[in-house]
């Protein structure tokens, strides 16, 4: 198993450039929208915000750019792994007791994990060996 990438919040773009490519130097790797319906989806909160992905050839990091709220602890921040057989994987986490969310998008599935104490996790299938 390997880390695939990690998610943070932040509360502006500008905010998050500084940090991330100014203080870490990360590149801007793309940015884009998520939409409320598949916010609350994916995280169970129906909120528009940026998301911009930044990284290097062995780091990423997935920022959502949103205005915090006090009554929502930590909404985005997720663990994305990535396993030899998601499939396989995701049984193995459902007979263990957790939740498993499969949200199609497109021709593609987009699975997450949640612990036992409800953390975050995306699983991706590994492209190689």
């Amino acid at each position: 198993m390997k880390l695939h990438h990690m998610a943070m919040v932040c509360s502006s773009i500008e905010r998050a450039d500084r940090f991330y490519e100014g203080i870490l130097g990360l590149k801007k790797i793309k940015s884009g929208t998520l939409n409320r319906t598949f916010g609350e989806q994916l995280f169970d909160i129906s909120q528009e915000c940026e998301m911009i992905l930044y990284g290097n050839e062995d780091f990423r990091i997935e920022v959502f750019v949103t205005v915090s709220d006090t009554k929502i602890k930590t909404p985005y921040l997720h663990l994305c792994l990535e396993v030899k057989d998601r499939k396989s994987f995701a049984k193995k986490c459902e007979e263990a007791g957790l939740t498993v969310k499969r949200i199609p998008r497109g021709d593609y599935l987009i699975v997450f994990i949640e612990d036992y104490d409800g953390n975050l996790f995306e699983i991706k299938e590994s492209m190689t060996e």
